[in-house]
């Protein structure tokens, strides 16, 4: 990569770095480009060379949180290996998402907007498939036969919604973080229920 491209992918994380701030701190309606520039340590009119709208940089900012969410839950199916030690690592996969303060925080900043107004994540809501990995390692032990599961996508997005029914949600509506043991025995009740419901 070119030193140009280098200073270029630089300021665009910068600025991208200084709307998360202004929007925690202020939240979308009252965020200001001019402050978000100055957070950045970039004039105004680089921000908009790179972000042509203050919805367009939320939006950015939103589809990168997603994909290192995305990125976080890829798992994949070992063969001969215990399926319910392959289950617990899937939870563990969620775990250190809904245990980390600031991927929750910014998580929660997110959601706020979204809540507030749907249109905002309109364009982009399906950019990013969280339950991919999941689905394949759901499919590969069917296949194997050490579950029985006649619908994958089903059983990912069920597996995916026990924890975040748990963990994720009531720290949304004001709960605080779980701890490493409260995790620890949510993942081994929703492997118990996906044993009890699949399991060959």
């Amino acid at each position: 990569m070119s030193e140009v491209a280098e200073n270029s992918v630089d300021k665009r994380d910068s600025i991208l770095q200084g709307a998360f701030d202004e929007f925690c701190e202020n939240g979308f309606l009252a965020a200001s480009m001019d402050r978000i520039s100055k957070r950045a340590g970039a004039s105004k009119r680089t921000v908009y060379r790179y972000f042509e709208s203050k919805e367009v940089l939320f939006q950015t900012l939103m589809l990168r949180q997603w994909r290192v969410i995305a990125d976080n839950l890829k798992v994949s199916y070992q063969p001969g290996m215990d399926i319910r030690e392959q289950l617990i690592e899937m939870g563990r996969a969620q775990a250190r998402l809904y245990t980390s303060p600031e991927v929750m925080n910014a998580n929660k900043m997110l959601m706020t907007e979204i809540l507030r107004d749907p249109e905002l994540v309109r364009e982009i809501q399906n950019e990013v498939d969280y339950t991919a990995s999941f689905e394949q390692l759901f499919k590969e032990a069917a296949a194997d036969g050490v579950l029985t599961i006649p619908n994958p996508r089903q059983a990912a997005e069920e597996f995916i919604s026990l924890l975040k029914g748990k963990a994720f949600w009531p720290f949304m509506l004001g709960a605080p973080l779980v701890s490493p043991d409260e995790m620890d025995a949510m993942i081994d009740q929703s492997v118990d229920m996906m044993i009890n419901q699949y399991g060959a």
